[in-house]
């Protein structure tokens, strides 16, 4: 082997070795980031992992919003991920705790190998007494995060010390004084009818 080629070697290693470690990766997904004084959006988890690793088995994690756990409805584990001992967890001063979520993998019973796959989610619905507009800052606290390494065993394995944690934001945004004022004028005039 030449020695430009060796170097060439080393350097796409290096450049794949950070790629790897972003594999075990939990993420946020807000429907509609955007949202006015009592509006509703969907936020979904999902899990990713590494492509040489069969599938998700586990994730024990906390959902953090900045706001706390006021506006936040209809927690739920999504199937797959809702099998024997999980729970959607339940609120807290700092978001919703104790999410777990995860599938069984063993001869005749395959977890689902999808990747990244959902296993949350949550409904929030913004405060109607909104005067100036703020943010929702979204985050993970995540204590396990196990793969099942083979499709033929239940053998699993920790991806806890690569994971990188899912964030997102959340907008709370008053209705333009413009259209409130409409609105006003509309009401005004039907009750002069």
């Amino acid at each position: 082997m030449t020695c430009r080629a060796a170097s060439l070697l080393a350097a796409l290693a290096l450049a794949a070795a950070p790629a790897a470690a972003l594999a075990q990766a939990i993420t946020i997904d807000v429907e509609s980031p955007v949202l006015r004084p009592g509006e509703s959006t969907t936020v979904t988890m999902s899990a990713g992992f590494d492509p040489s690793d069969f599938a998700m088995a586990a994730v024990y994690t906390d959902f953090v919003a900045s706001e706390g756990s006021t506006g936040w409805s209809d927690a739920t584990v999504i199937r797959p991920l809702a099998g024997p001992g999980t729970s959607a967890g339940g609120p807290s001063a700092t978001g919703w705790d104790g999410i777990i979520a995860g599938q069984p993998n063993f001869i005749s019973v395959y977890a689902d190998s999808r990747n990244p796959i959902e296993f949350w989610q949550i409904r929030f619905t913004a405060p109607t007494d909104v005067s100036s507009p703020f943010n929702i800052e979204l985050s993970t606290m995540t204590e396990r995060y196990d793969v099942y390494l083979r499709r033929d065993s239940s053998q699993s394995e920790s991806r806890l010390a690569d994971l990188t944690e899912g964030s997102a934001t959340i907008r709370v945004v008053p209705a333009p004084a413009s259209a409130l004022v409409l609105a006003l004028g509309a009401v005004a005039l039907r009750r002069r009818r």
